[in-house]
Order: C-alpha cells, then sequence, then structure tokens
C-alpha cells in the first residue's frame, strides 16, 4: 500500500496534562482489533501486531487491515469514535455493529 493512513493512535487519547490512563486511552483499540481479527480483515502485520499487545505506542495504520478492513475504517471509524466516549467495551461494540448494520 503505497499512500499509509493512520485511523488511530493510543497517544492520541491521552488527557492533556494529565498522566496517561492507558485502560481509557485504550479501550476501544482491543474492540476495533478484536473484531476486525473475528471478522479476517487483519493482515500479517496487523495479526502480528496485535499478538504483541496494546501498549501507548499502539496504532491502527492502514497496512494492518485488508482492502475491506480499509474500506470499513474509512467508511465508519470516525463516526464510532465520536459516538464511545464513557462506553464499556460491550456498549463499544454494540454501537460498532450497529453503525456497520446501518451504514451511518
Amino acid at each position: 500500500m503505497s499512500n499509509l493512513k493512520v485511523y488511530d493512535k493510543v497517544s492520541w487519547h491521552f488527557p492533556e496534562g494529565k498522566s496517561p490512563d492507558m485502560s481509557s486511552a485504550s479501550n476501544h483499540f482491543f474492540v476495533i482489533m478484536n473484531w476486525l481479527n473475528e471478522h479476517n480483515l487483519l493482515t500479517a502485520e496487523g495479526k502480528e501486531t496485535l499478538d504483541l499487545g496494546i501498549g501507548s505506542d499502539f496504532s491502527i495504520i492502514s497496512s494492518m487491515v485488508t482492502l475491506k478492513g480499509n474500506e470499513i475504517l474509512n467508511s465508519y471509524y470516525s463516526k464510532w469514535i465520536k459516538n464511545i466516549d464513557g462506553k464499556t467495551q460491550n456498549e463499544m461494540l454494540i454501537i460498532w455493529e450497529k453503525i456497520i448494520a446501518n451504514g451511518i
């Protein structure tokens, strides 16, 4: 893939001027990466990165997902991320699946 796109980084979710809270900064990464993996939308790079774990330097980039995965993230990720603040992982997953199902 010639143009690498960064969809999200854990570091973008650390509150300004506060100590990083890895749990709140990374919860949604667990949800989306596991969903992508369960739907066979991760590349070998994405699977390897997921296996290494989600830490403070974790990012979701276009080379980690298949062409279909990129289409889905391009279409829905920004809408999803705006609706999940303060939600549990289960609630985040439900919101993601509703957005995908409804093509919102």
